[in-house]
């Protein structure tokens, strides 16, 4: 992966699938690290490279609570539909991987990644699918998320999918090996995010 900056977290079981019997990757939009004037820049990722694994995952599995462990929390209950505990969450992340697509961290909370951001993560996201090879992509945002991440000759937009009353966004990737990852959007875990919603979309797939 010579093009991503913050390596993704996989989990020990996600390559058989784990407890959801299909390979699982959760893109996320940004980190906030308010560390380094440079970030971003791949010469400079070594020390930063394990910062999703290591200063997220590894501490939301350790039972630290803040602000964003809510929303890490939430997302995985809407994946089994009921509340979790300290046992079954490193469970639900081991079969997971994820992996935040804008490459370089925001140095505040409010601040949203620009579209060149974006534009300049692109190839890195490519390294990442065709090297992980999901079977599912689920999306964090259906706004920005939605409009920003690559479209082109490796995009396939889906049909129409109405769950519930809700026209849900999904489509596909093309992989480097020639087979497909399916795409899924689901509203930002951060706010206004409903469990049994949420889970009723994703189990669709499941």
């Amino acid at each position: 992966m010579g093009k991503v900056f913050f390596k993704p977290w996989v989990g020990e079981n996600y390559d058989s699938g784990g407890i959801f019997g299909k390979k699982i990757l959760v893109l996320g939009e940004a980190h906030l690290c308010k560390e380094c004037e440079d970030c971003g820049h791949v010469e400079n990722a070594e020390e930063c490279a394990d910062f999703t694994s290591t200063d997220c995952i590894k501490v939301l599995l350790s039972g630290e609570t803040g602000s964003w462990t809510v929303t890490f929390h939430k997302f995985e209950r809407s994946l089994v539909n009921h509340e979790t505990d300290l046992e079954e969450s490193p469970r639900i992340w081991n079969s997971l991987a994820f992996y935040n697509y804008v490459q370089k961290a925001m140095d505040s909370s409010r601040k949203s990644p620009e579209w060149v951001d974006f534009r300049n993560s692109e190839d890195a996201f490519f390294e990442v699918i065709d090297e992980l090879r999901p079977d599912l992509i689920i999306v964090w945002g259906v706004t920005r998320m939605y409009n920003f991440l690559p479209g082109g000759e490796r995009w396939r937009e889906g049909e129409p999918l109405e769950i519930d009353g809700y026209n849900v966004k999904n489509g596909y990737y093309r992989l480097a090996d020639g087979n497909e990852s399916r795409v899924l959007w689901v509203y930002h875990p951060s706010a206004g995010y409903s469990r049994e919603r949420w889970h009723n979309v994703i189990n669709t797939e499941l």
